[in-house]
């Protein structure tokens, strides 16, 4: 998120003169590893953005809800994406 609000600061021609986000994810695990039915998710994520800057409400409010949207991470929390994995072992695919 900081990386885009800085790309869009930049060609807006806003200075920031300070940033700092938190980013405070909440996990939940259950079962257990020894019978195999660990099972972790993810619950819900807050973030809280801190700006410093001299340009108007309007002007930062509209920054960043176009670094929101360019924000690759905050769009993996949001929509669901399909993920595909693979595992090798000594070189050769895992099947099992």
């Amino acid at each position: 998120m900081l990386t885009q609000l800085a790309r869009s600061s930049e060609a807006r021609k806003i200075e920031l003169t300070d940033v700092s986000m938190t980013v405070t994810p909440r996990f939940e695990q259950t079962g257990a590893i020894g019978p195999d039915t660990v099972a972790s998710r993810l619950l819900d994520v807050e973030t809280a953005l801190h700006i410093e800057s001299a340009a108007t409400t309007q002007e930062i409010a509209k920054l960043v809800a176009t670094a929101e949207r360019m924000c690759f991470l905050l769009d993996v929390i949001r929509q669901p994406h399909e993920v595909n994995s693979s595992t090798s072992l000594n070189g050769k695919p895992l099947v099992g």
